[in-house]
């Protein structure tokens, strides 16, 4: 099994309650080669104090490592408020149980859109 990380640094995300959220990932191997999401599907969860919102993500390139994880409105709207958390990025294979954890993103919530 590869070990996996984010090909760049991703900074810290803001969401906003009641909002669509997206993050979009590029993912490499050890060694820096593009992750193949070919058999592995991206997951992400979304964990801001004891509220946890999982999702499935879209492969936008099997072979380019790329993939992009989305929150509808709706399951943002059950975050709490001027809180922190994280988003944890996996590849779920669909021929192993092992799931592969893709990297951590810091994130920070917050009631309306700062311009």
């Amino acid at each position: 099994m590869p070990n996996l990380k984010l090909a760049t640094y991703v900074d810290l995300q803001r969401v906003t309650l009641g909002s669509a959220y997206t993050l979009s990932i590029h993912a490499h191997e050890e060694g820096g080669n593009n992750f193949n999401w070919t058999g592995y599907t991206p997951k992400a969860t979304l964990k801001v104090g004891t509220i946890s919102v999982s999702v499935t993500g879209t492969v936008v390139s099997a072979g380019g490592g790329t993939a992009t994880a989305s929150w509808t409105a709706a399951q943002t709207a059950t975050l709490p408020v001027n809180s922190w958390g994280e988003i944890t990025i996996y590849a779920d294979p669909t021929a192993t149980a092992e799931n592969l954890v893709v990297g951590i993103v810091q994130v920070q919530t917050a009631a309306e859109v700062i311009p």
